[in-house]
């Protein structure tokens, strides 16, 4: 009865105070660092086998490491408020499906496009810790939290092609003939966008101090351009030379249409979907450090011995 008065009075003037000897205010500033995959969802290569759910386009094979800083306001551990800088790249390859059998890879280890992209991204993002809500106000904030994010991100890019000479840069060539009087719909895209990320995470307090984060999330742009590709129809070759100079007219020539048939255009498959813009899947895991939330011990893992380590990592003591 004392605990629980005690947890009653503190809620009423801002704090809690738990059994387990944590003393916090209602906002704990979180701030940590970012490790982990990052991969492409876009109009080159996807996977070969799977074309539909959630996961529809997404391999493995060209995954990239990413990374970043962020910093969490959480407030009585049930929703957050995260600003987040991440590093990465994305990357994708036709010549990889060899013996595709999914209608959107079908065609597209002939059509023989490919690119790599770098990402740098700031996003501001919430999180909802749905059985945190659901606690009664008398327990304390469960060690192991699963919850639901979303927000908003900005990010740059730059496509470049990988050929016998090394890495092109793709924007200059307007390979679907951007800016081209010939093709008025089309214009020059900025390598800039925004998303809009949504996912899962899951969140355990190691101690008071530290918490340790994984997450599988999902950004979808608003553009279509992250790979360079994006309309169906092949643009007309001829009108490189009226647009570019002649050694950008050259490459272009070349990369527009990189299908092994060598008598191009190949127009047995579309160049790209204009109907589904790019995206970009991370999986993640964040350290973090609890900036302002105090315990009767001291020290990162909440103890200053090797026992009193060991007794936070285990999972028995929720």
């Amino acid at each position: 009865m004392l605990l629980l008065a005690s947890i009653h009075v503190s809620h009423g003037q801002g704090y809690f105070f738990y059994s387990n000897g944590i003393y916090e205010p209602p906002i704990v500033i979180e701030a940590g660092i970012t490790g982990g995959i990052m991969n492409g969802v876009t109009d080159i290569q996807g996977n070969p086998r799977i074309y539909h759910g959630p996961f529809a386009g997404v391999t493995l094979r060209k995954s990239s490491l990413t990374g970043g800083l962020y910093v969490i306001a959480n407030w009585n551990s049930k929703i957050g408020v995260r600003l987040e800088a991440n590093i990465g790249r994305i990357e994708g390859y036709d010549s990889l499906l060899t013996n595709a059998t999914a209608p959107s890879a079908i065609g597209r280890f002939e059509r023989n496009l490919n690119f790599r992209s770098p990402i740098r991204e700031l996003s501001l993002v919430g999180e909802l810790h749905i059985p945190q809500i659901l606690r009664g106000y008398d327990r304390e904030p469960y060690r192991l939290s699963p919850y639901l994010l979303g927000g908003i991100s900005w990010f740059s890019f730059y496509p470049r092609a990988y050929t016998a000479n090394g890495w092109v840069d793709l924007p200059p060539l307007r390979l679907e003939g951007q800016g081209f009087r010939e093709y008025p719909d089309r214009k020059p895209y900025r390598t800039n966008s925004f998303a809009y990320p949504i996912g899962i995470g899951f969140k355990y307090d190691v101690s008071p101090k530290l918490t340790v984060r994984f997450e599988l999330s999902k950004r979808t742009a608003f553009t279509d351009y992250i790979d360079d590709v994006s309309k169906a129809e092949w643009v007309d070759p001829n009108l490189f030379a009226q647009y570019l100079t002649p050694s950008q007219a050259a490459l272009a020539r070349q990369l527009f249409n990189r299908s092994l048939i060598h008598t191009p255009p190949r127009d047995t498959r579309p160049r790209g979907n204009p109907r589904e813009n790019d995206a970009f899947w991370t999986a993640t895991f964040k350290i973090g450090i609890n900036l302002n939330r105090s315990a009767s011990n001291n020290g990162i893992f909440g103890g200053s011995t090797r026992r009193d380590m060991l007794k936070r990592l285990r999972c028995a003591g929720l």
